[in-house]
């Protein structure tokens, strides 16, 4: 039904029959399959299942619904018979009526405006102004429009809202099957007579007594009454016009500072303010400890957007008030409903996703989209496959050349790690190292990827190449009990020169636990391994700590070069070289990708350089290759 808008109790203005009358009181209403009826019946152009408003019913080979009974009680004001055309499967009314074969069509305003009609007369109008109208054709003619007028004037409009209601509640609301939702239409059918009939039907059962279970604490919907609502009040035809916002905040934060009365208040303030913000035509209920649901009608995107900033706005201004030592933000997910969504369960999952979601990006909100569901699936079994992946050794070793100046020769090459995945294929470690870190896996592949490295040293010492290898270690395996244990015992099973190898520590490593820390790295240096710093110069290094620790290499960070764009940067750049030199540290820099900074850097005294300006990361046997090729120069 094109552009199709319905109403809430009490805002109808529409008129209509008693419930009272009789079928032998005067007038008939009928249906045919043809209009070769009685010759003085008025004609009407059914639709084949507008419900509750009118539809075909094949049991009794007649039309029912509110509209129906509404011609007959014109039909007892006005003497006239009407006779309903079948409509089949095919909505055929706008051909029936430009045709001049029916005197009557009912529609909305928004889509009889478009057909050749004599005048179009509503009957009914909505709280947001649209209309459902009666349209009479050129064969109705002045006398028989103006009887219906006189008629439509003198109609009850109560009594037809509770047909409407009964009717709902004996048939179940249906969207029409003569006309699919289109893309440019769904927000105007977001209240369609049925759909807004629905909600009405559900606050008259409400109000006739019927039990919703609510929240002890907050005297909000739980989610009992969201799953009851959820259901009632927006039917599967339409669920795809609609959208779930969940809304909360840290709760094990508040306990935390204040207790759980306070937490209990902080509950209380934002119930009462959804309460206050929630529309009519909205759902609201506490589903979790912090959780808040909303449903609402969808306006668009931008519009939704919108709608959601200023209610998370509102509710952190009632938060204000207990901001002590922890201020407790209010951030939300936000889902819009697709048509196979009819779980309340899995729609109300799906917006708590955007709603994690924006927990770790601190965003106000995160929109929970197919897509995001679809990587958090993904991301969810590659945390299954993690350990398998281990296990299997799908993990593999990169390597990625770095050169030495003046020569330019390869000196070395840093470790880095790929995952061959069975179904992704090779992965970069951008893809699964947070995953790493949050399974707490991160430690294994830190190991692996050293004694892939230590293997190909030996492979290399035995090849008669005299190159190195550096190899990253994170802050969690540095500050593993058995981490000197660990890398001892695996050096141990092979044999090649230990200053060959080096471990890179990064700058975070030695803001944790320090003693820790220092005692590790230490025992690595008297073992024959060398240390370098990573990506120095991104972090909090002081200068202390290049004094204590024993420091051989200082890695300057890829951000150091990119910002040597003017004379200040470049100035940076030169005393971060001069200082490590003047600490006995050799300096490498990362991220070189072009012939000009490659040349900043030479003029500066940089003695290794590293980047796809150079070279990109390769398998092992791609870079032995490589390396044997240039000893051989």
């Amino acid at each position: 039904m094109g552009k199709l808008c319905a109403p809430r109790l009490g805002a109808l203005l529409l008129g209509v029959l008693l419930l009272c009358l009789s079928p032998e009181a005067g007038a008939a209403v009928s249906a045919t399959p043809k209009a070769t009826g009685p010759g003085e019946s008025v004609y009407v152009a059914g639709c084949p299942d507008w419900s509750p408003m009118e539809w075909y019913n094949p049991e009794t080979k007649n039309y029912e619904g509110v509209l129906p009974r509404l011609l007959e009680q014109l039909g007892q004001e006005t003497g006239l018979d009407f006779t309903y055309i079948r409509a089949g499967s095919q909505d055929q009314r706008q051909r029936l009526a430009e045709n001049g074969q029916v005197e009557l069509v009912f529609g909305t305003e928004e889509e009889l405006k478009g057909w050749k009609l004599a005048k179009v007369r509503p009957v009914l109008t909505m709280d947001q102004g649209e209309r459902v109208c009666l349209g009479l054709t050129k064969i109705a003619g002045e006398e028989r429009t103006a009887q219906l007028e006189k008629a439509l004037e003198q109609i009850s409009q109560q009594e037809l809202l509770d047909l409407a209601l009964d009717l709902a509640e004996e048939r179940p609301v249906g969207i029409p099957t003569w006309k699919k939702l289109a893309a440019a239409g769904v927000t105007a059918l977001l209240t369609a007579t049925s759909v807004l009939l629905g909600r009405a039907l559900y606050r008259n059962r409400k109000a006739r007594g019927e039990e919703i279970r609510r929240d002890s604490m907050t005297g909000l919907g739980n989610r009992t009454y969201f799953a009851e609502a959820f259901d009632h009040l927006i039917p599967d035809q339409y669920r795809e016009l609609y959208c779930v916002a969940f809304l909360g905040f840290d709760i094990s934060r508040v306990n935390q500072y204040y207790g759980e009365t306070e937490a209990e208040e902080q509950l209380c303030a934002a119930a009462q303010e959804l309460e206050l913000s929630i529309r009519d035509n909205e759902i609201v209920a506490r589903v979790s400890g912090s959780g808040f649901a909303v449903a609402r009608p969808s306006a668009g995107p931008s519009q939704t957007a919108v709608w959601l900033e200023e209610l998370l706005a509102r509710l952190n201004r009632c938060m204000d008030k207990y901001g002590k030592g922890y201020h407790p933000v209010f951030r939300g997910g936000l889902y819009f409903l697709e048509p196979g969504d009819r779980d309340w369960e899995t729609v109300l999952a799906n917006a708590r996703q955007g709603y994690y979601r924006a927990m770790e990006t601190g965003q106000p909100y995160s929109l929970s989209s197919k897509d995001l569901l679809r990587q958090e699936n993904e991301k969810l079994q590659m945390k299954k496959r993690l350990w398998e992946g281990l296990r299997n050794r799908e993990f593999r070793m990169f390597l990625q050349p770095i050169v030495c100046f003046p020569g330019g020769q390869i000196a070395g090459a840093e470790a880095l790690s790929r995952w061959d995945h069975p179904q992704k294929g090779l992965l970069y470690p951008g893809s699964y190292i947070e995953l790493m870190e949050s399974e707490r896996a991160i430690t294994e592949l830190d190991f692996y990827i050293f004694e892939e490295a230590c293997r190909q040293l030996q492979d290399w010492q035995t090849q008669g190449l005299q190159v190195w290898i550096s190899c990253n270690f994170t802050r969690a395996t540095i500050d593993h009990e058995g981490f000197l244990h660990r890398v001892e015992t695996i050096a141990g099973r092979y044999t090649f020169d230990r200053d060959r190898l080096i471990l890179e520590i990064t700058e975070d490593t030695m803001e944790s636990n320090k003693e820790l820390a220092f005692d590790n790295i230490s025992g690595c240096k008297r073992m024959g391994f060398q240390v370098a710093l990573d990506d120095a110069g991104s972090g909090n290094t002081s200068f202390s700590d290049l004094r204590d620790y024993p420091i051989d290499l200082v890695k300057i960070d890829r951000s150091i070069l990119n910002s040597a764009v003017n004379e200040r940067g470049v100035a940076l750049l030169a005393g971060m070289i001069a200082l490590a030199h003047s600490l006995k540290m050799k300096v490498l820099c990362e991220g070189v990708e072009t012939a000009a900074q490659a040349e900043l850097l030479r003029q500066r005294d940089c003695d290794y350089m590293q980047g796809y300006h150079f070279y990109r990361a390769m398998p092992p046997e791609e870079a032995s290759r490589l390396m044997n090729e240039r000893e051989s120069l």
